[in-house]
């Protein structure tokens, strides 16, 4: 099932993640879609103040660590997938950590997961319209 919203702003994308990631029960696995521009970073601060973060501007994307880490009201685990080759995900660890029932996971540039598995994961479908709107489906 699909549902979702267009955004006319960042303020709109940050709420409307901020609302699903409180919604969301645990372990929480979240994979965003989107090209460069789409808004994955604003949805993900979006979701990590839903997930209890206290200074939100400290989200940012781990485009060269590949992971952050970050503390809210559960341990949220922020990986971007931007510099990696389709599907080889060798040493990230990712098995660890989507086993871990108690984290809140997010997955900036997912379809770069190539076989890797997720079931139950709530996916995030992120479309550049024009300078403030997005489209943002959920699924």
């Amino acid at each position: 099932m699909m549902s979702g919203l267009v955004s006319k702003s960042e303020e709109e994308t940050y709420a409307f993640a901020r609302r699903l990631a409180e919604s969301l029960p645990l372990p929480a696995h979240i994979l965003l879609f989107g090209d460069l521009g789409a808004g994955k970073t604003t949805f993900t601060r979006g979701l990590a103040m839903g997930f209890g973060i206290e200074v939100v501007d400290d989200v940012s994307s781990p485009t060269f660590t590949l992971i952050n880490q970050y503390k809210g009201r559960v341990k949220i685990y922020h990986i971007d997938l931007y510099r990696v080759e389709n599907g080889d995900l060798r040493g990230l660890g990712l098995e660890d950590i989507c086993d871990d029932p108690h984290a809140a996971v997010i997955v900036e540039w997912a379809e770069r997961l190539g076989e890797f598995q997720t079931p139950g994961a709530t996916r995030v479908f992120l479309e550049y319209v024009d300078g403030s709107t997005r489209k943002i489906g959920v699924r």
